[in-house]
Parts: structure tokens; C-alpha cells; sequence
């Protein structure tokens, strides 16, 4: 077996070491970025809209419960 054919298989098998470390380091510079930006949009505050609504729901399922229990 050539050099060549060593390589293609090593490459379709997944075993080409040199190509994992850059992969890595994309992943790991994504999963930063990513995260950063979770946290930023965590940090915000939740709008008063946003929370009318949820506390409209949580009657709604109160009294639904009372409702079904008579």
C-alpha cells in the first residue's frame, strides 16, 4: 500500500490526527463565542410583557385545577 492510500484511509476513517487539533480549536473558539452570547442574552432583563403573560397563565391553570377538583 502506497503513502497516498495510507493516508485516504486514515482521513475516511477518521484517524488523521493532524486534522483534529484545528477542528478542535474551531470548536472550542464556537463554543466561546456561543456561550458569551447565551450569557449576554441570560443576563437581560425578562420584559414586563413577558411576564403578564406568564402570570395570566398561572391563573388560567389555577383555576383550571379548581375547576377539575369540584
Amino acid at each position: 500500500m502506497s503513502d497516498h492510500e495510507s493516508e485516504d484511509e486514515k482521513v475516511q476513517t477518521g484517524q488523521d490526527q493532524r486534522s483534529q487539533p484545528s477542528e478542535l480549536g474551531i470548536n472550542a473558539a464556537i463554543g466561546k463565542q456561543l456561550k458569551a452570547y447565551y450569557e449576554d442574552v441570560a443576563s437581560e432583563p425578562v420584559p414586563d410583557r413577558f411576564l403578564s403573560l406568564l402570570d395570566a397563565l398561572d391563573k388560567a391553570e389555577s383555576a383550571s385545577k379548581t375547576t377539575n377538583r369540584e
